[in-house]
């Protein structure tokens, strides 16, 4: 991988497939820092280096004239292959402004109905069809990869369960005719 900035480099790169997908598809290729996620999440993904192993160290290659690092593939099968940028962005401690999670996964009119969820679950269930299916698969899909990755910090797991049942409630009242 090219380093754009000799500072804080990955030490593992993640090929991430999702579960049931068409393997003709490519993965998504993440870069990650083994110490950040195994202080984010409980799923052991990362194979263990030997003792005493060197983290990566950038090499620079005259061809392209600039530093490149040799890092680890490991692949890696979840539920919702979009959502895991997100998911790895907050769960490895990158972002840690949890609001802007919220207001990605819910419109800041259904969060203004917070903490209210039946409120903002009847708020939710007014949006356009396509933009509700929408949040639908993105919610369920993050909802499952945290449940899949066993992410440790508990307000961003509560903040993904909220944002799903809400969701789901959303799709509920519009099922039954509720809303629209």
């Amino acid at each position: 991988m090219p380093v754009l900035r000799n500072a804080h480099l990955p030490t593992h790169v993640f090929a991430v497939v999702e579960a049931d997908a068409d393997p003709s598809v490519p993965p998504l290729i993440v870069p990650i820092d083994a110490a950040f996620y195994v202080h984010g999440f409980r799923v052991d993904l990362l194979p263990q280096a030997p003792q005493g192993t060197a983290p990566p160290v950038p090499q620079f290659t005259p061809q392209s004239q600039s530093q490149v690092v040799t890092l680890p593939v490991v692949p890696i099968s979840v539920p919702h292959v979009a959502s895991i940028p997100l998911l790895l962005l907050f769960g490895l401690g990158l972002e840690t402004q949890t609001n802007l999670l919220a207001w990605r996964l819910l419109p800041p009119h259904v969060i203004e109905e917070f903490p209210n969820a039946a409120a903002m679950a009847q708020v939710m269930a007014r949006l356009g069809d396509e933009q509700l299916r929408r949040h639908i698969i993105y919610n369920h899909g993050l909802w499952k990869n945290v449940l899949a990755l066993g992410i440790k910090d508990t307000r961003i797991v509560e903040l993904v369960q909220t944002a799903w049942n809400v969701t789901a409630e959303a799709r509920r009242l519009r099922q039954r005719g509720g809303q629209r």
